[in-house]
C-alpha cells in the first residue's frame, strides 16, 4: 500500500523477538516513521534504538551550537556598542574639559515668516553669545532651510533676520555625555518688526 495515503497497514514484525516475547501484528494508521539521515525512505528497515539516539543527539548538538553562536554574536555586538558609546562619551567630555568642543549635534529646520508662512531667506542661526564658548554659526539658504552643527549639551541658539525680531530656541539634550551625536528639528516662525 501507499505510505503517503494514510491507509491502515499491518506493522512489520521485527527480525528477532524483543526480550523473548513474540511480536504481535497491530493495525495502525501510517504515521511518520523515523529513519536515519542518509537512509532513503524506500528502505523499509526499522531504525534501531542506537541509530535513533545518535540522530537525536546530533540534532540536539546542532541546535545547541546554533544557540551558542547566536548568543555569542549578541554578546559581542553588545560589548562592541558599549565600548563605542563609552569612547564617544569620553572623547566628548575630554574635548569639553580642554575647551576644544567638537560640534556633533545637528540642528535643522526652516525659518518662516509668522504672518505669511513664507520662507525667510538668508536668516542667521548662531549659538547664543551669552552661553559658554565655542560658538557656531550657520546661515539659512534661499528657501529658509538651515543646518547648524553645534555642541550636544543643552544651550540656546539665536535665529535672526533683517526686518524680524530675533528668536531664541533651546537645543541639545540633557544626557549629552552618553549620546553626544544626533540631530533635532526646529521649524521657526519669525515676527516682523
Amino acid at each position: 500500500m501507499n505510505r503517503r495515503s494514510g491507509e491502515v497497514r499491518a506493522e512489520r514484525r521485527p527480525r528477532e523477538p524483543c526480550f523473548g516475547v513474540a511480536p504481535t501484528v497491530v493495525n495502525q494508521p501510517l504515521g511518520p516513521i523515523r529513519y536515519n539521515r542518509g537512509v532513503q525512505p524506500d528502505d523499509f528497515r526499522p531504525v534501531t534504538f542506537d541509530e535513533e539516539e545518535t540522530a537525536d543527539r546530533r540534532r540536539h548538538y546542532v541546535r545547541y551550537a546554533l544557540r551558542l553562536a547566536i548568543g555569542f554574536a549578541l554578546l559581542f555586538t553588545c560589548v562592541y556598542l558599549a565600548f563605542r558609546w563609552s569612547g564617544d562619551a569620553v572623547r566628548f567630555a575630554a574635548s569639553r574639559i580642554a575647551a576644544r568642543g567638537v560640534a556633533t549635534w545637528h540642528v535643522v529646520g526652516t525659518v518662516r515668516d509668522a504672518a505669511t508662512h513664507q520662507p525667510v531667506p538668508w536668516a542667521s542661526v548662531d549659538d547664543d553669545p551669552s552661553g559658554r564658548p565655542p560658538f557656531y554659526h550657520a546661515d539659512a539658504d534661499q528657501s529658509g532651510a538651515f543646518d547648524l552643527v553645534t555642541l550636544a549639551e543643552p544651550h540656546h541658539i539665536r535665529i535672526a533676520a533683517t526686518g524680524y525680531r530675533p528668536q531664541t530656541i533651546n537645543v541639545g539634550r540633557v544626557w549629552f555625555l552618553w549620546l553626544p551625536r544626533g540631530r533635532e528639528r526646529h521649524d521657526t516662525e519669525l515676527v516682523s518688526e
